[in-house]
């Protein structure tokens, strides 16, 4: 048996069927609380009040649960949006606008709970109304729950009391998840700073606070340095064989390392490359999209760049202008406030064109306002701008007589005892404690490339960070020992840092020895470890976190290649490729042999250059281009021979017209654009081209991308122009080749449009046994009367985004509802908390990936997922659950929030993350698993794990040292060698199974314990669902059989979650489909009699596949 991915499980949206019949159904009945219209159902979570002892735990409520939009990431994660301070704050009247009705009369209208669930209805009622459904005979008619109400809300509101409403402008005929999704579509512009209150941290200032990403990002930001103590564990951590140790030191599966651009599981990205972003602005960017793991769980260092450096380690840009702002409008009230403009303004600090420069009831020069009204000696900002000591102070006689436009410091002051190798022979002041010496006293050099208007910080502040770092003196409370294999001492230094730091590129040691990485006698196996890149070009080794980061950090070689960059191109630059040889393109790198240096391309004489690998790619493989003869679709084909004819457009007459084979390629331009001679925009390097319109101008030919078509006047003959339409009655906002040109573009601006440019063709092909599919010119049947959205437009279009909740959603809370009396409110998603979600919450941010033994491919399982701590109640502060199944969820990543049950956290406990694993159907355990959170000190624990789900036949194993008083104990699947827990039995708890309580949940479902909200964790069967399995499955056991075929199972996705997927089928072995209808295709091995058959063999396959790697599979037959 082998782990392997394959296969797709079938789904199917049955959503707006149901929906319809319900509401239909619904009209029906005697009262008017029914008639619908259609609208997104919204129904909220954890709406009852919670009665617990304990009044230390804070509890997220009213609460909306989303499935994120990441689907074509292979990522699932739900979202909660809830409201996080108690509602009591607010005093709602009582609704008597919307019809509201008792459980009682609910039942005399034959109303169901699945009713009820799609009219919005909380889910508390939803499940409370079953409940009391189940129990109806034996009830007094007039006991409480029997005149519980349901209030039937009046769009757009909801809630127990049609109390909320969405403060989103949206469309009613949108689901919950679109609205949400389009809501987050705008870019994140916050105004003010979302804050980190965990850690008292003192940055000088109270508008300044500390951000989660500022601790233990090597850079200290607070006073004393707290920011930074016991960030060393991480950096020391030692990695198992199968992690990859990210650059910060956490550890992560290496099935993670490089597997998608656009999820990174460590926080500070090293293991995937951002291409693009790392080069512009890799220090932060624009937030947009939904509040997941990709956009909260990251973080940018502030030790990663010198050249560019900021006041932050968060990713997001405008935190940082932010903060700038915040530390430059910060006075002290010893200076006046008239001396501080002024002197912002002559230090250029502030734009003197900014309104702040104008200084009220004044004629006066700011120099003589200066002169007048300033001390001195004045520092300037007013609070500490590096490492938690550094600050800078002006003089008034620099700030009066200084003839630079941009003035620098007088002086630069500091803590003596956290600066080292500093010249002792200079002239020295003392100042507020500490001591201060002019800046060309200093190793340092200010930007020069800063001097444009507004870069003060720039100019002077950043260099800070990256000529001072010896000033940023982290203490360790602990001392370490740096003789061990895995640590490096600094040289002159009793510092000393991980292995895996070194040639990294980041300066960790104070005489940059890390970064010295000279080749040892042509081997990097000294650094450490045996996975350093030995540069070819240069006589270095560089860290495997710089390899295909978009960056050369080896040297060009002569022909522009670059050791650790596409390192699969280079492979192919190197090896020769059968699928590539004699295809017109040049890839391999010249040989010498015998004399001669040959390529791939060199006597091609008696190779078909028209081949499945070459036929109608795009691409003029052949000389002539006859392998792309008959490529284009009919509608182009005009009356032209196919097999002896290609198509072009005419320079005289801007039509289509038919070019025989033999003209092609002959050194004559026969095509406008020259497409029947490519040659002409072919590069002769190793360099793709992106241009391949051809055209005259005064100087010679030019080539042009079909990019700059119809706009613009690139061409001298007007040829990039002459065939465009101009009967169009319309503004061009870029070229004709955009988007959003698609529906009115002319067949001949197509046909253009559609060529491909050589940078395009793939340098990798893979064998295939089919031909590969043919690449047409097709044909867009215009639409005159479409519309046509340019991008200024349609940005214009999108609502204005409320910024008051920052990556929360924003809601209106109705306290008056006649009276139209409302008041604003957030529900925050799992990353922040606070009434306006200003606070950043201590979370565990857990990616989970499974796999499985090929005995269990066909099994549904049930996992929760359980956030603990180590004391005798063995709390559990919070939890997931969802299912899995191979054939869908093979590739799928988990996301998964886990939060604390207390503000802050308590740092007494250690908590632990403890994984049940059961087979859905059968409630049949396999095992668990232990993941332990080894930094408590981090705000965000970002863990990333594959699990490997034990096979059937794995042994649980039970262990005896443990007084498991109401339970068994029982060995965590991955810690065989560690004590053990006690799996308790039913409605008992806690570390010993000494705890009793009451489980909710319903009597054919798993109680899996109770929750830190007093609530009972539960797993459904599969005709069951809600939080306690009360609420039937009607989707999929009204009637099964027109659901899933071939005897197919169908199961719910998960209906507590709002989802565009309501269910899905687990196909028999054999079928595939979105209901099972399709017939597998089968391989029959088949063998003559005369062969003796062993008992056990091996069977192995080779799957071809497009575009892609094969993949070799196993199989054992017994």
């Amino acid at each position: 048996m082998k782990f392997s991915c394959r296969g797709k499980a079938a789904k199917w949206d049955a959503s707006g069927s149901s929906d319809s019949k319900v509401a239909s159904n619904s009209r029906k009945g005697r009262l008017q609380l029914l008639s619908m219209s259609i609208s997104p159902q919204i129904n909220l979570h954890l709406t009852d009040e919670v009665n617990h002892n304990r009044s230390d735990i804070v509890f997220q409520h009213d609460c909306l649960y989303v499935l994120a939009s990441t689907e074509k990431q292979n990522i699932h994660q739900v979202l909660s949006y809830c409201l996080t301070e108690y509602s009591s704050q607010w005093n709602i009247e009582e609704n008597n606008f919307d019809q509201k009705l008792t459980f009682y009369q609910l039942y005399q209208q034959n109303i169901t709970s699945q009713q009820l669930y799609n009219w919005s209805a909380p889910m508390d009622i939803v499940e409370r109304y079953q409940f009391y459904l189940n129990h109806f005979s034996n009830l007094n008619q007039s006991s409480f729950i029997t005149t519980q109400l349901f209030y039937n809300c009046t769009l757009p509101r909801f809630g127990p009391l049609c109390q909320y409403s969405l403060d989103i402008n949206v469309s009613n005929d949108l689901s919950l998840n679109e609205i949400i999704y389009k809501f987050y579509q705008n870019l994140y512009d916050p105004i003010n700073l979302t804050c980190y209150i965990h850690l008292e941290c003192n940055r000088g200032s109270i508008s300044m606070c500390l951000d989660w990403t500022e601790i233990c990002d090597g850079i200290i930001d607070c006073y004393n340095g707290i920011d930074e103590v016991s960030c060393e564990h991480i950096q020391f951590n030692d990695c198992e064989e199968n992690e990859y140790q990210c650059a910060n030191g956490q550890c992560i599966s290496k099935i993670f390392f490089r597997d998608d651009s656009n999820s990174s599981e460590c926080l500070d990205r090293t293991d995937e490359i951002w291409k693009g972003m790392r080069k512009n602005n890799f220090l932060s960017f624009d937030i947009s999209g939904e509040p997941t793991f990709t956009m909260e769980d990251i973080i940018c260092p502030k030790r990663h760049n010198s050249f560019n450096a900021k006041l932050t380690s968060s990713c997001i840009h405008k935190r940082s202008k932010i903060l700038e702002e915040l530390l430059l409008n910060d006075n002290t009230i010893e200076v006046s406030n008239d001396c501080w403009i002024a002197a912002k303004c002559q230090l250029r600090i502030y734009d003197r064109l900014d309104p702040q420069c104008h200084i009220r009831n004044s004629t006066k020069t700011y120099i003589e306002i200066i002169n007048e009204t300033c001390p001195d000696i004045l520092q300037v900002p007013a609070n500490i701008i590096a490492f938690g000591h550094i600050f800078f102070i002006y003089t008034k006689n620099d700030m009066i007589y200084s003839t630079s436009r941009l003035i620098p410091p007088s002086y630069i002051c500091y803590n003596d005892k956290l600066c080292d190798r500093l010249n002792p022979n200079k002239s020295l002041i003392q100042f507020n404690n500490a001591t201060c010496r002019r800046p060309i006293d200093f190793p340092l050099k200010f930007n020069s490339f800063a001097t444009s208007r507004g870069n003060w910080f720039s100019l002077f502040v950043f260099p800070i960070f990256k000529d001072l770092s010896q000033c940023n003196k982290i203490h360790s409370n602990e001392s370490i020992n740096c003789n061990i294999l895995t640590m490096y001492k600094c040289r002159n230094s009793s510092k000393c840092i991980s292995k895996h730091r070194l040639c990294d590129g980041i300066i960790d040691c104070d005489y940059n020895d890390d970064e010295e990485c000279t080749q040892i006698n042509g081997s990097c196996l000294l650094y450490g470890f045996n996975d350093f890149l030995k540069c070819t070009t240069s006589d270095i080794c560089i860290s495997p976190s710089l390899i295909d980061d978009g960056r050369c950090d080896c040297e060009y070689d002569q022909y522009n290649f670059c050791d650790d960059e596409n390192l699969d191109v280079n492979y192919i630059r190197k090896h020769i490729s059968f699928t590539t040889i004699c295809d017109g393109f040049i890839e391999l790198l010249p040989v010498k042999i015998d004399g001669r240096y040959e390529t791939d391309e060199t006597e091609c004489e008696y190779w078909i250059c028209n081949n499945i690998y070459t036929r109608c790619d795009g691409f003029w493989n052949c000389f002539n281009g006859a392998d792309e003869v008959g490529c284009y679709s009919s509608s182009l084909l005009h009356n032209c021979s196919s097999k002896h004819h290609h198509i072009c457009v005419s320079p005289y007459t801007n039509k289509f017209m038919c070019l025989p084979l033999e003209k092609a390629n002959d050194g004559h331009i026969d095509c406008l654009g020259g497409t029947d001679e490519p040659k002409l925009c072919r590069l002769n390097n190793y360099d793709q081209s992106i241009t391949n319109f051809y055209c005259d101008n005064l100087t010679g030919g030019q080539c042009i991308s079909n990019t700059q078509l119809c706009f613009g006047n690139k061409c001298q003959d007007e040829s990039d122009k002459q065939f465009c339409d101009k009967t169009r009655n319309i503004t061009l906002y870029g070229d004709i080749c955009d988007e959003y040109y698609e529906n009115i573009r002319s067949d001949v601006e197509n046909f253009f449009c559609a060529r491909q440019i050589d940078r395009n063709k793939p340098e990798i092909l893979y064998f295939s046994l089919d031909k590969l599919m043919n690449i047409t010119y097709k044909k867009t049947e215009q639409r005159r009367n479409a519309m046509i959205v340019s991008p200024s437009i349609r940005q214009s279009i999108l609502q204005q985004y409320d910024q008051r909740c920052h990556r929360g959603l924003p809601i209106r809370v109705w306290l008056n509802i006649k009276k139209n009396l409302t008041n604003i409110a957030c529900l925050c998603p799992p990353s922040l908390y606070g009434n306006m979600c200003q606070y950043q919450n201590q979370r565990v941010s857990l990616t989970l990936r499974f796999q499985t033994y090929s005995d269990s491919r066909r099994t549904l399982f049930a996992l929760i997922i359980l956030l603990i701590d180590d004391s005798n109640e063995r709390f559990i502060d919070s939890y997931q659950q969802f299912t899995y199944l191979y054939t869908r969820d093979c590739q799928t990543k988990f996301n998964i929030y886990l939060l604390y049950s207390t503000r802050p956290k308590n740092l007494t406990k250690n908590y632990f993350i403890h994984i049940d694993i059961y087979e859905k159907i059968s409630f049949t355990y396999r095992n668990s698993f232990l993941i332990p959170i080894k930094y408590p000190y981090l705000p965000v624990d970002r863990i990333a794990v594959q699990i490997n789900i034990p096979s059937k036949n794995d042994r649980k194993v039970s262990c005896s040292n443990k007084q498991c008083i109401h339970g068994k104990c029982i060995k965590y699947f991955n810690k065989p060698n560690d004590n053990g827990f006690c799996q308790c039995y039913n409605e008992w708890s806690g570390k010993y199974c000494n705890i009793s309580h009451k489980c909710k949940c319903s009597s054919d479902s798993l109680c899996m314990g109770i929750s830190s909200n007093n609530r009972s964790i539960c797993i459904c069967p599969l005709d069951k669902w809600g939080s306690q399995c009360l609420l039937h499955n009607t989707i999929c056991y009204s009637n099964e059989n027109s659901i899933c075929q071939n005897n197919g199972r169908c199961i719910l996705n998960d209906e507590n979650i709002a989802s565009n997927k309501s269910f899905m089928c687990i196909c028999q072995k054999g079928f595939s489909g979105d209901r099972c209808e399709l017939i597998d295709n089968k391989i029959i091995l088949s063998f003559h009699n005369n062969i003796i058959l062993p008992q056990r063999m091996f069977i192995h396959f080779i799957r071809m596949i497009n575009n892609s790697q094969h993949e070799n599979d196993t199989t054992f037959y017994n």
